[in-house]
């Protein structure tokens, strides 16, 4: 996820303030928590996304004024006589400055805009996630395959999709071990493993699936 997508998600400027930044985080982080959204199937997606939007801006924040504090100490070493004789300060400019950008990122963070249901791009993701988690709910696992493989063409790199794909295909593999179709149960289970290699709880259940599918063809 790119800085900019992450100002995006919590609906704050590039400007912003990390204060602001927590802000906007917390309102959103209470909307979109599944516990207050339990008949909403991608809560869970919107809080994560959340998440990981405010984690990547608050590191960002944390590598700038390291980067800051590096600068300042290179030029203190680099320059000792001109420590000498202390410079004039300019006082004056250092007050007015901060005030106004704080007046226009507070009106903008209390904003009640959605920033996730105004990015057309988000919210088509979010609902074709929906549509196939209503697909698996009603066991029509042949068209939730087709349409979370077309969202992986259109989303290649989304973790929310790459989940749910992973998942389709492991929920398609236990009907077809149920129906006794195991080479092609097989076939589903190993799309599930690759898919979504990283995912431990579902590789742990996708592999304990590959060694019945195995007992049942040696059976």
């Amino acid at each position: 996820m790119h800085l900019s997508e992450c100002y995006r998600l919590l609906g704050v400027p590039r400007n912003a303030t990390l204060d602001d930044i927590k802000v906007a985080y917390r309102r959103l982080a209470r909307k979109y928590h599944p516990d207050v959204n339990q008949n909403d199937p991608t809560a869970t997606d919107k809080f994560r996304l959340v998440q990981e939007a405010y984690k990547m801006l608050k590191d960002s924040d944390k590598e700038d004024l390291t980067k800051e504090l590096f600068a300042k100490k290179a030029t203190t070493n680099t320059s000792p006589s001109q420590s000498a004789p202390p410079p004039p300060k300019a006082t004056p400019p250092s007050k007015p400055q901060p005030h106004p950008k704080i007046k226009i990122e507070v009106k903008q963070v209390n904003n009640q805009v959605d920033p996730i249901n105004s990015d057309p791009e988000l919210k088509l993701k979010l609902d074709m996630l929906r549509r196939v988690q209503d697909l698996l709910k009603q066991k029509k696992y042949v068209v939730a395959i087709a349409v979370v493989e077309g969202m992986s063409e259109r989303f290649p790199n989304s973790p929310e999709v790459i989940h749910w794909q992973a998942v389709t295909y492991h929920r398609w593999s236990s009907e077809l071990i149920l129906a006794g179709k195991l080479r092609e149960a097989e076939i589903y289970l190993n799309k599930a493993l690759n898919t979504d290699p990283k995912n431990r709880e579902l590789s742990f259940e996708v592999k304990r699936d590959l060694e019945r599918v195995h007992n049942l063809k040696n059976g």
